[in-house]
């Protein structure tokens, strides 16, 4: 019974804390939405929409909320002292053990473990198909991204939120459905690990961990001096740029667009 109740104040606390958060966290989205709706405003009547005042003003309403998830916060590093609870040694979890018996997985069946052997091959080329559609779709709205930007005509210069909003709407679609097929992929990897973790252990039942012979490419990649070269390229490639930029004026560019975000959008000015 000693046990269980510190786990269980800690739970509840988590929780609580966990549900304040989004709470918190959906007022602060709220607020930052509205300033930027009334900015934006065609009846707006003031000469400058986002100011230090009008943000100070915005965040205030939603202060209490704020210092009162700071205060939850202490709270809670006060309650992990006052609850301890004693750490015992974890069970080695699926992924880890997936991750180690898979390392002594042989290229061919095992004589009698051809069963086990099949539906792992199949479970993984799932997982593999999985993971190369999601960064196919990301891979899809980069190149889009590119070739949009590329376009002088979509960016006509008269609506900056109108090129923003289409620019998003363009591109977003891919990547929302990257992130998804990642996460189905995610999830279908943890119960498929779970489901072929007995096959692994049989398959791979007294085997050493196999040590795979890596091709031509793989072996140049992973060469110290091909990674020191690829980081000296980098970092010079990275100076003249640099350089090319402030001697063709674009650092300058940079630093008016930096001043008028500040005093202007953010309202820091």
């Amino acid at each position: 019974m000693k046990e269980r109740t510190p786990k269980l104040v800690r739970s509840c606390y988590g929780w609580i804390f966990g549900a304040f958060t989004l709470v918190v966290g959906a007022l602060f989205i709220w607020k930052v939405l509205e300033l930027y709706i009334s900015g934006t405003a065609p009846d707006y009547t003031g000469s400058t929409p986002f100011t230090r005042e009008r943000v100070v003003e915005a965040l205030s309403q939603i202060s209490l909320a704020f210092w009162l998830w700071i205060a939850a916060v202490i709270v809670g590093f006060v309650l992990w002292e006052v609850f301890p609870v004693s750490q015992k040694r974890g069970k080695v979890s699926d992924d880890l053990q997936y991750a180690r018996l898979i390392k002594r997985m042989p290229a061919t069946a095992p004589e009698g473990r051809e069963e086990e052997f099949a539906l792992i091959v199949s479970r993984r080329k799932v997982i593999a198909a999985l993971k190369i559609a999601a960064w196919s779709l990301f891979g899809v709205a980069a190149i889009y991204g590119i070739v949009y930007l590329a376009i002088p005509a979509n960016f006509p210069k008269d609506d900056v939120t109108g090129e923003v909003l289409n620019f998003v709407k363009c591109v977003f679609p891919a990547i929302f459905a990257g992130f998804l097929v990642i996460a189905g992929a995610g999830i279908y990897e943890k119960y498929a690990i779970r489901s072929m973790l007995p096959s692994v252990k049989k398959v791979t039942f007294g085997l050493k961990p196999i040590e795979r012979q890596k091709t031509a490419i793989g072996r140049i990649v992973t060469d110290a001096r091909f990674l020191t070269g690829v980081r000296i390229a980098l970092a010079v490639l990275a100076v003249a740029f640099i350089i090319w930029g402030s001697l063709n004026g674009n650092a300058r560019a940079v630093m008016i667009k930096a001043i008028n975000i500040c005093t202007e959008c953010i309202g820091l000015g």
